[in-house]
């Protein structure tokens, strides 16, 4: 076998594969061109987006053969949609569809790097040479020499190390939370590749299963209500179900899962009466919870500085709304106590007038915020997207006027003057109606 040479190939010299797996054979390049436009436009798209950031991958390298037919040229053998993103990068004009055509010529205008006009490529020397290298890497892992890919729970992970939240982030936190507490056996099971974290992650997207295993998600972090062991007791039962080969279609939907959860047997069903005082953030035990998780859900502070703790963040796009937050995150409470009274009550208001409006839920001008409050939760606990935990402090302040969240207070911080807000009690109120918040604003994405 000869030594493969690598060569910086002007774009120009370089064909588009007609015969290429991914679309079978097709006559000509502006053919091969309209197929991917066609069939994976905005993978296309995306794909000349992230080179006009970025240019291209290190990483991953692309793989030629001489052209038999015309000296100085080569076919792409591995690397076709790169290169057909680079074509439409160079000219615009190759793509039909002029609505396409101005988005390729509008990412060319505003690329943030070179557009690459030569590309390294291996030349391979035959077609069956090339082939060999070719089925490694789309062929499957092979025993170990081919390309052996992320699972699911492993993409989780690398997304979570980056810190951005991957499809299954809240899962893998889950899990990792309790890897501890869990026998040899069934941890290698858990963070061996094939455990099905989508099955896990189908569970607890359903409010009635977090409740049923004491598990709260505020904005995105879990939160267990119940005792430790508790938890665990459901929680283990799940993973070793899962991890056993539990087929996903017995989880299916929320009728079959409240099905599976009544099914199980009192040693691993959490007793509900065991509530811990104040809801714990899931971190795993080397990571102290006031450091890593930063947490979003309900936690009474009556000695902070600040109405909003820090590490809250909440993706506002009304421009109004977001001014406000930002104040309230900078006005200290000691000093401004009158002014963070007022603007915490327009802000939960505005706040819940605006999820209405968003979710099509019907209110009148003149309902008062314990009104427009309640249809919010109502219309949360309908779409299944908070529990009965998450949603207990507003409740709590639409049906307790002595509640310290109460909208009869949140009445007097504005028209009361009479009325003296400290600092505690505006703390407390904000913990109470959190994970309310959370959950509102994550649903005004």
């Amino acid at each position: 076998m000869m030594p493969y040479e690598r060569l910086n190939i002007p774009l120009a010299r370089l064909r588009l594969n007609k015969e290429n797996d991914r679309h079978g054979p097709l006559p000509s390049e502006p053919d091969c061109i309209a197929w991917m436009l066609e069939h994976l436009g905005d993978e296309i798209r995306n794909l000349a987006t992230d080179i006009a950031e970025r240019g291209l991958s290190p990483l991953d390298g692309m793989l030629a053969l001489p052209d038999p037919n015309t000296k100085g040229d080569y076919i792409v053998w591995e690397g076709n949609r790169r290169i057909t993103a680079l074509k439409l990068l160079d000219n615009p004009d190759r793509c039909s569809d002029p609505k396409l055509r101005r988005k390729f010529a509008a990412i060319r205008g505003q690329a943030k790097v070179n557009i690459p006009r030569k590309i390294e490529f291996v030349v391979a020397d035959s077609v069956e040479e090339a082939d060999q290298w070719i089925e490694l890497r789309h062929q499957g892992p092979q025993d170990g020499v081919g390309t052996l890919p992320w699972d699911a729970m492993q993409k989780s992970r690398h997304l979570q190390r980056l810190g951005k939240k991957g499809r299954y982030a809240f899962s893998h936190a889950v899990v990792d939370s309790i890897l501890d507490k869990l026998d040899d056996d069934l941890k290698a099971k858990v963070t061996g590749k094939g455990f099905k974290i989508s099955t896990l992650d189908r569970l607890l997207k359903n409010p009635e299963v977090r409740d049923f295993l004491g598990i709260a998600s505020a904005d995105g972090v879990p939160r267990r209500f119940l005792h430790e062991s508790e938890v665990l007791k459901g929680l283990t039962k799940v993973l070793r179900d899962i991890a056993d080969g539990m087929a996903v279609g017995k989880v299916y939907d929320a009728a079959k899962q409240r099905e599976y959860i009544n099914g199980f047997p009192p040693e691993h069903t959490p007793n509900q009466q065991r509530e811990v005082k104040d809801s714990r953030p899931m971190v795993p035990p080397a990571q102290p919870p006031q450091v890593q998780s930063k947490p979003r859900g309900p936690r009474p502070s009556h000695q902070r500085k600040y109405l909003v703790p820090v590490g809250v963040q909440y993706s506002i796009k009304d421009t109004r709304l977001r001014a406000i937050f930002h104040e309230l995150r900078d006005l200290e409470l000691n000093d401004y106590r009158n002014a963070v009274s007022v603007l915490f009550r327009v802000f939960v208001e505005l706040s819940i007038e605006l999820y209405l409006d968003h979710n099509s839920v019907a209110y009148n001008d003149g309902d008062n915020l314990s009104k427009k409050a309640e249809k919010a939760a109502a219309h949360m606990d309908q779409q299944k997207w908070a529990s009965k935990h998450e949603l207990k402090g507003i409740k709590a302040a639409i049906a307790s006027p002595h509640n310290p969240l109460s909208f009869n207070t949140f009445n007097a911080y504005v028209h009361n003057r009479h009325f003296h807000p400290t600092g505690p009690d505006l703390a407390t109120a904000w913990d109470n109606v959190q994970s309310f918040l959370d959950i509102l604003y994550a649903h005004l994405k």
